[in-house]
């Protein structure tokens, strides 16, 4: 379904940006609207069985011609789950406040203006910006934070949350290779939401020693304000054919650190969102059937967590190497992915691993298709190569018409703790629904 409308009644259409009012003439305005209507529906097939979500949710894409080279486009999603009324109320991991923060939700991802010059494009307002090569661990893509309410198993776009900003990307012949610069600035820092504590998504954190009692501090968290904005910068281009990318940004880390202090029998906790400069690159190329792609990122000052219980000692700051290396191999209709992930600390503390954070992962995605494209099965593994831990993601999807496709899949976590283990009992079974317009 897809819906244009001309108003030819209206004179104007005035957009206040900044602090100049951009007038649009009428004659030039449309707009158009796409989405979808979807069900997501999983269960938990291990530990306690019940329904992790029933939700029903519309997705709405707005976009607008508003002239003179003015565009706007948007996108919002609500959603009801139907689980929270039909599975029992208890006081451990489905309270009533866990219910409600699951129930129901409505919220803007994108809502921005977007201007387009012969040689640069313009954006200010709520957007996405997605930087890197590398599919399910972030190293480069860190200008977004994430809503992780089901861990990492939403899809990117879903749970990435957009954040108030202004990009400017301008584009430039040098040498007869076209070259793109990006500069970024975000006023609007925000941290990754995570799932409520005890939540079967919540994560875990340290316990208090046998005959210690626990404080807790409400958290402390970047929000909009002018020095808090964070600032970025990307160049892109294609070099004898590797397309290449160098970036740099000076931001919050999305992950809080944990900030600890013993005081006689008391354990005091905080949990604190820290600033790092984070440089790095890109590169991608492909060679015949195959693709090599991969980045870097150097994280200077970023925040550890050590097993002291001093306050000023219980996180250090650090420089970081993170890096991947990915090869995809493309045979007939068959796609074959492996990704390796490392990092390495400089001058490494000793490391609270009781918070999951193991540096070095591996995937594998295997996908076709059948029937013409309509039926496709796939699967990705990810592995913790230091804990152990693995998540099995099968699925195979059926494209019923252009406008309609159903998936099943299933997820499925093992391991002893860590990243992955500590969801171990949360192996669950799904279905989707999709109808789009």
């Amino acid at each position: 379904m897809l819906r244009t409308c001309k108003k030819v009644f209206l004179y104007t259409l005035c957009v206040l940006c900044g602090e100049s009012l951009v007038v649009f003439p009428v004659s030039a305005f449309e707009w158009t609207m796409h989405g979808a209507v979807k069900n997501e529906t999983a269960y938990f097939v291990s530990g306690e069985k019940r329904f992790d979500k029933i939700q029903n949710r519309l997705d709405l894409k707005p976009e607008a011609v508003l002239g003179k080279g003015w565009e706007f486009r948007g996108r919002a999603l609500a959603w009801y789950d139907a689980a929270m009324d039909v599975n029992p109320t208890n006081t451990t991991d489905l309270t009533a406040g866990i219910k409600q923060h699951y129930r129901t939700r409505i919220e803007s991802k994108e809502a921005y203006l977007l201007y387009g010059a012969d040689d640069y494009d313009l954006r200010i307002g709520q957007q996405q910006i997605v930087w890197g090569k590398t599919d399910g661990i972030r190293m480069l893509d860190i200008i977004n934070p994430f809503d992780l309410r089901e861990f990492i198993l939403d899809d990117f776009l879903d749970s990435r949350i957009g954040l108030w900003s202004a990009r400017l990307n301008y584009y430039a012949d040098i040498g007869g290779s076209e070259n793109e610069f990006e500069f970024v600035v975000v006023p609007d820092a925000r941290p990754a939401e995570f799932a409520p504590a005890g939540s079967r998504w919540g994560f875990a954190l340290p316990s208090a020693p046998p005959g210690i009692s626990l404080r807790t501090l409400a958290p402390e968290q970047p929000n909009w304000s002018l020095k808090n904005t964070e600032l970025g910068f990307a160049w892109r281009a294609n070099v004898r054919g590797w397309d290449l990318s160098l970036n740099y940004y000076y931001g919050w880390n999305d992950r809080p650190n944990l900030f600890k202090q013993l005081t006689g029998r008391t354990l005091t906790m905080q949990l604190r969102h820290l600033r790092m400069h984070t440089a790095g690159g890109s590169f991608s190329n492909a060679f015949g059937a195959f693709v090599v792609r991969g980045e870097v990122a150097v994280n200077f000052g970023e925040g550890i967590n050590t097993t002291a219980l001093v306050w000023n000692q219980s996180v250090v700051r650090r420089t970081t190497l993170n890096a991947a290396l990915a090869v995809d191999y493309t045979r007939s209709n068959w796609t074959y992915g492996v990704q390796l992930f490392g990092r390495q600390v400089f001058n490494e503390p000793i490391v609270d691993s009781s918070l999951g954070t193991s540096p070095n992962f591996a995937s594998l995605r295997i996908a076709t298709d059948y029937m013409n494209e309509k039926l496709k099965p796939e699967i990705l593994l990810l592995a913790d190569l230091d804990d152990g831990g693995l998540l099995a993601r099968p699925k195979v999807s059926y494209e019923f018409s252009d406008n309609l496709v159903g998936t099943l899949g299933a997820d499925i976590i093992s391991g002893s703790g860590g990243f992955f283990g500590q969801f171990a009992s949360n192996d669950r079974i799904y279905s989707e629904l999709e109808w789009s317009f």
